[in-house]
């Protein structure tokens, strides 16, 4: 087993409990599920009453498992294989077989796997209702005034976490001045407890700065 392989292995199963949690979020079908276009348990293509964060996420995670799949099978037997039905058994199935065809990819596509997989953990753990782990958000301002632009990239691509403070920049081709990804953490003055930026190469940006 490779290290991508098994982490993909991992990955899934930290993702399964988080999709538990997502269905349960759901609102209950409003009809006969047996009638209409679905076969969940919770109805996520069903009209509102409908969970903002949940819903979308979910039908991310189930399409894009089952597109996994294809391609995975695709390169392993040279044919895509019948696409899944819709439903959440039908998701878990998905991931199960995405496990196993891993182990059968060259280690680069086995890695790329794992990337997208931890995506789909990491947007699970971001719902709201949830609350495993907090959504990026641009760095908070008074209201009437733009938040700071990156000051290595010159672009408004500046995300923190609010909880911890932690921010760095989203634009990928942004490099500090030890050629890394910006990373930093959004601070106070001790003097004038304005907002500033400690950045990890020593990089200090205060609030005169963001204009």
């Amino acid at each position: 087993m490779t290290a991508a392989a098994l982490e993909v292995a991992v990955l899934v199963d930290e993702l399964m409990p988080l999709l538990e949690k997502l269905y349960d979020l759901l609102p209950e079908p409003m009809g006969d599920p047996t009638a209409g276009t679905t076969s969940h348990r919770k109805a996520i293509g069903s009209p509102a009453p409908w969970h903002a964060e949940a819903g979308p996420t979910l039908y991310t995670i189930s399409e894009e498992a089952r597109r996994l799949e294809a391609s995975l099978r695709l390169e392993v037997t040279g044919r895509p294989g019948r696409r899944r039905g819709g439903s959440d058994a039908n998701t878990v199935a998905a991931l199960h077989a995405i496990t196993d065809l891993v182990h059968a990819v060259p280690d680069e596509h086995a890695r790329q796997a794992a990337h997208i997989v931890a995506r789909w953990v990491r947007q699970a753990r971001q719902v709201g209702d949830v609350g495993l782990e907090e959504r990026p958000r641009r760095v908070p301002t008074p209201p009437g005034e733009l938040p700071p632009l990156c000051p290595y990239c010159g672009t408004w691509s500046l995300r923190v976490l609010p909880g911890d403070g932690k921010i760095w920049c989203i634009n990928g081709e942004c490099e500090d001045r030890d050629g890394r990804r910006p990373r930093g953490h959004l601070d106070r003055s001790d003097v004038t407890g304005d907002g500033m930026i400690s950045w990890a190469d020593g990089r200090i940006t205060k609030r005169r700065d963001w204009a």
